[in-house]
């Protein structure tokens, strides 16, 4: 199916299946960060309760500042209570620090670069109602909800609710998510298990209690049982090969047999022989055998599945060469094009030039044979092209992060 509907199939899964876990109250610190919230976060007050300095300098009226000199009587400093605050009279100016509450009356902040001070007396310019002022309720107001449920807390939002004054918030349990590697190769150490170490590092970077649960022979028997037995205690189950259409290739059976399997094989290349489906009322995502396959197919749908649509890191770039793609008859083909990015212009991996020079410029791109390696990968990010495109041409570059 082309890459636009797997996307919508997941997008249902992750509805159904990702905010079933348990909740638990943690302490508002940087270690709740990539954790997803489980309630709103609703203010419970104006903020700033009152108009705020957004600047140092004077506080006065408005008015007043068409008729200099006015009288210093004062200064006000951040942290001072609004309560212990004089109110300014007609001709009167205060000393005013950034993030100090204007005292009543005052309704503007002369800059100190536009102030002049002689005395006890303030020479300025004209200055409008509310220049230099952050007004009541203006970052937000009481009974607004401010960060929603289901949010990935980033430091900003654990900032938010500092400010709010928040002690502990209700958070959902670390998705629990299990790999499994398939493959007598991987089993008796003939083959390095590539796949797993690059699952599981993405799974913990993207906030999951991600646990290897071993290798798993080419035997149909094995393959089910191992599946059988990872659905019962995760969240959600990752596998690596057996997914493809060799005679060992058994993964697709077992998945069959013991749940439904929601998708079989997605226009990308790499990244094509995936499998989404459901064992035990839990998601399992067979990922392809190929390491850069097995990354990009990650990339596209198992982050999306944890992280929801948001948008992956990218940048638009020109290409420095122009690509032809090669054509097998498929319609609409998503062809990753690995991109290193030098003073701001995207190199295709391929050419010659990058550092796996496989294929002379003008050459039909061969997506396949340039993905055959894993050192492929070893750049900023990837472009996903469906069409040839030319020297100069500027693509979206998703980053690697």
């Amino acid at each position: 199916m082309p890459l636009s509907r797997a996307m919508q199939i997941v997008d249902s899964l992750r509805d159904k299946y990702i905010f079933r876990r348990e909740t638990r109250s943690l302490p508002v610190s940087p270690e709740i960060a990539g954790r997803e919230l489980a309630a709103d976060i609703v203010a419970r007050a104006d903020s700033p309760p009152h108009p705020t300095a957004s600047y140092d300098g004077y506080a006065l009226k408005s008015a007043d500042s068409m008729r200099y000199p006015l009288r210093i009587v004062g200064s006000v400093y951040a942290g001072e209570a609004y309560e212990s605050l004089q109110e300014l009279c007609s001709g009167e100016a205060v000393y005013i620090a950034t993030g100090a509450f204007l005292p009543p009356g005052a309704d503007c902040v002369l800059k100190l670069e536009d102030a002049r001070v002689d005395g006890d007396l303030l020479y300025g310019v004209p200055v409008e109602k509310g220049t230099k002022v952050v007004p009541a309720g203006s970052n937000y107001r009481r009974g607004e909800v401010l960060i929603k449920s289901g949010t990935r807390l980033r430091a900003q939002e654990i900032g938010i609710l500092e400010d709010l004054g928040v002690e502990e918030v209700e958070v959902y349990r670390r998705l629990r998510v299990g790999v499994l590697s398939t493959g007598d190769e991987i089993v008796t150490g003939a083959v390095r298990d590539i796949n797993s170490r690059v699952v599981l590092t993405l799974l913990r970077q993207w906030g999951c209690a991600a646990t290897h649960l071993g290798a798993v022979e080419d035997s149909y028997r094995a393959i089910r049982q191992a599946l059988e037995k990872a659905a019962e205690s995760q969240d959600c189950v990752v596998t690596s090969g057996g997914i493809s259409v060799g005679r060992r290739d058994c993964l697709l059976r077992a998945m069959e047999e013991l749940g439904e399997v929601l998708l079989y094989r997605v226009r990308t290349r790499p990244g094509k022989p995936v499998a989404i489906g459901v064992i035990d009322d839990t998601p399992v995502f067979a990922l392809p055998g190929k390491p850069t396959g097995a990354l990009i197919a990650a990339q596209l749908h198992l982050r999306r599945y944890i992280l929801g649509d948001a948008p992956q890191p990218g940048l638009k770039a020109r290409l420095t060469s122009t690509i032809r793609l090669a054509r097998d008859g498929v319609p609409d083909m998503a062809n990753i094009v690995f991109l290193r990015l030098e003073d701001g212009y995207a190199v295709p991996m391929g050419f010659p030039g990058s550092e796996m020079p496989l294929t002379d410029r003008g050459d039909t791109y061969s997506v396949s044979t340039i993905a055959s390696n894993l050192r492929s990968t070893l750049v900023d990010g990837y472009a996903i092209l469906e069409r040839d495109t030319v020297q100069g041409e500027a693509v979206e570059v998703h980053l690697f992060s």
